[in-house]
Order: structure tokens, then sequence, then C-alpha cells
């Protein structure tokens, strides 16, 4: 019985190493990097990082499948776009892990959704509209108080942080719980 609940997310687990290793055999990252490069502004590719993952995780409801896709495009593409720069190479990545987080919390299909409502006898409906608007909140901020600013370099990582904890508790005190 236990083989079963495990036995999905380990064939997604591995379906996206698997593509993960065709994206790499094939080159595609260094395709990108390559076509990529003159085209789009170095700010933009954390935000585009973020959304595509957010949209891939709600669709897979898997956050490692979703990683497991975008990380091997997203590292070379970063070295190329940020001239080799460490912190937009982490910049990159956070964006990269935070949107695949955001599926895992409110896609109807994630496994953290199911074990949810299996565990609250809560309808899945429900759940899924309690949840999503405090997920779409943290999302919007970190987009919108986090990537976009700093790959902007309007201000670093850190004050990304303190201006996103604030929107979101200005949010909370004018919207409530």
């Amino acid at each position: 019985e236990g083989l079963k609940e495990v036995l999905e997310p380990m064939l997604v687990l591995l379906l996206a190493w698997a593509l993960g290793a065709v994206i790499a055999d094939v080159g595609t990252a260094t395709f990108l990097a390559r076509s990529l490069r003159e085209g789009l502004p170095r700010w933009s590719l954390p935000p585009i990082v973020a959304l595509l993952s957010h949209a891939i995780s709600f669709a897979s409801g898997s956050s490692f499948g979703t990683m497991g896709i975008v990380l091997p495009l997203v590292g070379p593409l970063a070295q190329a776009l940020g001239g080799g720069s460490r912190e937009y190479l982490l910049h990159c990545i956070g964006s990269c892990l935070g949107g695949a987080t955001f599926g895992n919390i409110c896609s109807p299909i994630s496994d953290t959704t199911i074990l949810t409502v299996l565990a609250t006898r809560c309808d899945l409906q429900a759940h899924v509209a309690t949840i999503t608007p405090y997920a779409l909140l943290a999302a919007a901020t970190a987009l919108l108080f986090g990537s976009v600013p700093v790959g902007l370099g309007l201000y670093g990582p850190l004050a990304a942080l303190a201006v996103g904890v604030a929107a979101m508790g200005a949010a909370i005190a004018v919207f409530g719980t």
C-alpha cells in the first residue's frame, strides 16, 4: 500500500531527470544561452524563470519535477546573460525554486495538496480555493518586490526581503487574513 503512494512522485522525478538529461545531451541550454544572450534584457531573466516555474509547477503539481526541467536550462543561460556573476546565477536559481514551490502548494494535482485534503478531510476544491489567494499574493509579492527590482539593480536581495515582508504585512493589514 505504501509503495503506491511513493510510486507516482518517484515516476515524476525519474521523468524530470530523464528530461533534464535529454536537455543536456542535445545542448538546449547552450543553444538558448547563445540565442537569447543578445535579445533578452539581463533584468528580465529572473522574473521569466519565476513565471515559467509557476506555470510548470502548477500544471504538473511537482516542485522537484519543475526544478529538474528548469534548472538545467537556467544555469547556463544565467551564466551567459550575467557574465559569470555568481549573484545573478543565485538570483535566477532562487526564482526557479520559488516558482517551483508555488505549484506544489496550490496545484490540485500536487501530492502536498492531496495529502493535506486527505489528512484534514477537507474538500479538494475548498482547499485549493482557500490556499490559492495566499500563494498568489506571495508569488506576486516576490515578483514585484523581489525578482524585478533586484534584476533591475534597484536594491539588493536583503532589501527585497525586507520590502517583501513589509508588502505582505501591508496586504494582510488591508485585506485581513
